[in-house]
């Protein structure tokens, strides 16, 4: 099975190589967890290597984007070409508006025509929620489920960022990571979260909580950025 490298050093060590090409993985977490830039990095370092990949960003600009992302040396031009960022709702605006456009119309429309000129092998979409609001869903179980089988239709491996609260609710099962359920729809969930540590301080962590083919640990580890991201030992 090919897989796509995350370039996360500690990370692809637990998945075996990396994400089982083809998958749809949930990158769940609280505000903060670095959900987006882990998601970049993950593109960006494959775009070097010539594996080309699409950002689909719902709410964040372009430029506010490359800009977070050029602060941690991600930056779009060593690329060569092979990472392209689609800034849907600025696209939307100049397109003519609201009624003209459906949100869930366009996201295909653009992510279906970019393949076919592209042919991008690494998409991500940030995010799922935005696009919950957005597209204005009504059954969100039945378009959460059309969503999915439309991503697996144009044969690519996919991110789909997901936003949690700081704390679930009391009345969520222990092990969700997602509003709706969602979790069961996808290959794999790689879940962030900000771990207490100590009296005052904060850790990034994170755990594979999902990933279907892949023989892996379950446990949370620290997720470190310096001059690239690594996950170590978490620390009591």
């Amino acid at each position: 099975m090919r897989r796509i490298r995350t370039f996360v050093s500690g990370l692809d060590e637990l998945l075996e190589g990396g994400v089982p090409g083809g998958s749809i993985v949930m990158i769940s977490g609280a505000p903060g967890t670095m959900k987006t830039s882990l998601a970049f990095n993950i593109l960006h370092q494959n775009a070097v290597r010539g594996i080309r990949g699409l950002y689909i960003s719902l709410e964040q600009r372009r430029e506010s984007l490359l800009d977070q992302a050029g602060g941690l040396g991600l930056r779009v031009e060593d690329t060569k070409g092979n990472l392209s960022v689609l800034d849907l709702a600025a696209l939307r605006k100049k397109l003519g508006g609201e009624k003209d456009q459906p949100w869930l119309d366009l996201l295909k429309l653009y992510a279906q025509g970019i393949k076919t000129s592209f042919g991008f092998r690494l998409l991500v979409l940030d995010s799922l929620d935005a696009l919950e609001i957005l597209a204005r869903f009504g059954d969100v179980r039945r378009e959460l489920f059309d969503l999915i089988k439309w991503l697996r239709g144009l044969e690519c491996t996919t991110l789909l960022l997901t936003e949690l609260p700081t704390t679930l609710s009391p009345t969520a099962p222990p092990n969700a990571f997602a509003k709706h359920k969602e979790e069961y729809l996808a290959d794999g969930i790689i879940h962030l979260r900000l771990a207490k540590q100590g009296e005052f301080g904060v850790q990034r962590q994170l755990r594979i909580a999902k990933m279907r083919g892949t023989r892996h640990d379950t446990s949370y580890h620290a997720l470190i950025f310096e001059d690239g991201f690594k996950l170590t030992q978490v620390l009591g």
